[in-house]
């Protein structure tokens, strides 16, 4: 009788082991060496009964084991049956952290219980289970006693890391090297913590820090925190330009508050410092630091500025972090080109930050996206869900003068437009060649476009969207839409790659390309590859397409006409059409008015590529065409 029960036990553990699925964690697999461990969850003193929660092992960072909790039917508890591995036969100590399915995070609660790893033994069994013990965490303090990295528990008195709860003390040279979150942090007097590049740190309540030496900012690392007068220091990393490499242009920012220029490390010999100011009409709008305006003494909150070195360096901003939201004026001065409204301003906190809805710089007042500049100085436009980054500037565009707020936010937007739905249609085309690459962008909603600024590098290749006579980085189209022609340009000749992307979707999608004559199918084939001659400039591509409304309307984008001895032909009679040619610059060069006739005389036109637009009632038909000598 008792080894019917054995095998009925072992039946239910098997079927215990393999209802596993779905695990938060991804240990690793690859370690040569295993424990098991039989166990109950345990909560502030109350046995668990959910198959929702799920214990992971970990060694320091590296999780070692995962498993979630099942029904054990012998006994009627949710037991957890986890396998930990190793590269070590025995010693390393073994951490336990729980996270909840059903709320679907990891649980803010203080473990109680460790392992000492030992190679094939078990720990618990039925009856006997290892309890893994967690309490509701409270605050403690964490002394970092012992110079070297965050991410060791023997440099803390306590042995372990804290967390989120969690009061921090550096009372020894720190070195950030994983992202981490705390309750509030004191930096010790003489001594340092420094946030390593791609590190973040977020203390939500009290930031204490004295000194700039004793809180530095690595080019690339994050400081989230709202604490008032903390002393810090952010570096920049800095390529210099030189003869051989003419690159190394900068828009920069500082995260402190009105930080003065002249104490500062940028201005190391062979430097320039700009600041862009549109009122200037007289082709001065670049003003450099060296010229000695009275009014440009610090680098403003939330100003932008264009900075190059011949020295390769990590300049520093350093003072009191900027604490709380910066509001920045923007000017907009009628000019004679289409750069009315474009001001440069700058990330003025110590973390990320987004332009668009529900971020930090809001979008109703401003144009849609944003330029930053490439090293090459090449100006590079962004959409609504690119991160700004700390100590960067970016070129916006308002549309009237405004007070703009950024506010000391790090959420991302959720739209460009406040239009989730329509913000679903939207088209992306890239250029690239071997001095860089351009995009533009179209969105089929309501909106400020954004105008194209014209690069500083003169090698690298432009292109834009000619909307209603002006040239957009992002074009704000209607629905109706189905034609867009593209400028591009380029100093350099060679070979260029043109793509297409994004989330709107197409029944119809071709590229007309006017030098050429050739038509593409995007929708087969989403890249075209061809020259270009250096000093091009002009109308050089057609995107026809038709968005998909859940109707099949590709019969509208069909041939409908030929040409003929002079003639235009047209397949079929027209009722009060309005006929239309344009050219490759976008230019009318025939609109007439047919009624009846299934013909129209185009003499006196040059050979090239044309497109035709057949508008009947509330129809359109638009079809490329192409005159030979």
């Amino acid at each position: 009788m008792n080894r019917i029960i054995l095998t009925l036990a072992s039946l239910f553990i098997v079927g215990w082991t393999m209802a596993q699925t779905g695990n938060h964690w991804t240990p690793i697999t690859d370690n040569q060496y295993n424990m098991t461990v039989r166990g109950i969850i345990v909560i502030d003193g109350e046995t668990q009964a959910s198959s929702q929660l799920e214990i992971g092992a970990f060694c320091g960072e590296e999780c070692r084991g995962s498993r979630l909790a099942a029904l054990f039917p012998p006994t009627g508890e949710y037991t957890v049956m986890l396998t930990i591995k190793s590269n070590v036969f025995s010693g390393e100590t073994i951490t336990f952290r729980i996270y909840d399915h059903a709320s679907q995070q990891e649980l803010n609660l203080q473990s109680e219980s460790t392992l000492i790893f030992e190679h094939n033994t078990n720990q618990g069994s039925m009856g006997n289970w290892f309890p893994f013990v967690f309490t509701t965490s409270e605050s403690m303090d964490y002394h970092f006693v012992d110079a070297g990295l965050w991410s060791n528990p023997s440099n803390w008195l306590n042995g372990a890391l804290p967390g989120s709860t969690d009061e921090v003390f550096i009372d020894a040279p720190c070195q950030l090297d994983m992202d981490a979150e705390v309750a509030s942090l004191t930096v010790s007097d003489g001594q340092r913590l420094t946030l390593q590049a791609g590190r973040t740190l977020t203390v939500s309540g009290d930031l204490v820090n004295a000194s700039i030496a004793g809180l530095v900012i690595e080019n690339g690392a994050q400081l989230i925190n709202a604490s008032v007068n903390v002393s810090a220091t952010m570096e920049k990393d800095i390529i210099a330009y030189n003869t051989s490499n003419p690159d190394g242009w900068y828009t920069i920012a500082s995260p402190m508050d009105r930080m003065g220029i002249a104490e500062s490390d940028f201005l190391t010999p062979n430097y320039d410092l700009y600041r862009y100011d549109e009122t200037n009409l007289t082709n001065e709008e670049w003003q450099n630091y060296k010229a000695n305006h009275p009014d440009f003494t610090t680098f403003e909150n939330g100003r932008g500025n264009l900075y190059a070195n011949s020295n390769s360096f990590s300049p520093a901003f350093t003072d009191f972090l900027n604490a709380s939201a910066v509001t920045r004026p923007l000017t907009c001065t009628e000019r004679p080109d289409a750069l009315s409204g474009f001001n440069l301003i700058g990330n003025p906190f110590p973390h990320v930050i987004y332009k668009g809805n529900g971020g930090a710089i809001d979008n109703a007042k401003l144009a849609s996206g944003y330029y930053t500049l490439t090293n090459e100085g090449a100006w590079h436009v962004h959409t609504y869900d690119d991160a700004i980054q700390p100590g960067q500037g970016i070129l916006v565009k308002t549309t009237a003068a405004t007070d703009l707020t950024i506010q000391k936010t790090n959420a991302a937007s959720t739209s460009e437009t406040g239009n989730a739905k329509a913000n679903a249609a939207r088209l992306e085309v890239s250029v690239a060649g071997q001095s860089g690459e351009t995009q533009a962008f179209a969105y089929f909603a309501s909106g400020i476009g954004l105008d194209k600024m014209e690069n500083l590098a003169e090698e690298a290749p432009s292109l834009s969207i000619r909307h209603e006579g002006r040239d957009y980085a992002i074009a704000h189209l209607g629905t109706e839409t189905e034609t867009m022609d593209l400028m591009f340009s380029n100093k350099q000749s060679g070979d260029f790659t043109l793509a297409v992307g994004g989330s709107a979707q197409f029944n119809y999608l071709h590229l007309v390309d006017y030098i050429t004559g050739e038509e593409v199918d995007l929708s087969e084939q989403p890249t075209y590859t061809f020259h270009a001659n250096g000093n091009e400039y002009a109308a050089r591509f057609m995107l026809i397409f038709k968005q998909k409304t859940g109707v099949d309307e590709s019969d509208s984008l069909q041939q409908f006409c030929f040409v003929k001895d002079g003639v235009i032909y047209l397949y079929k009679e027209t009722q009060n059409a309005l006929f239309v040619m344009t050219d490759v610059l976008g230019r009318t060069v025939k609109s007439v008015q047919l009624n009846g006739n299934a013909a129209c005389p185009i003499t006196n036109l040059k050979s090239g590529v044309y497109l035709v637009r057949l508008t009947e009632g509330t129809t359109s038909q638009i079809q490329k065409i192409v005159i030979h000598p």
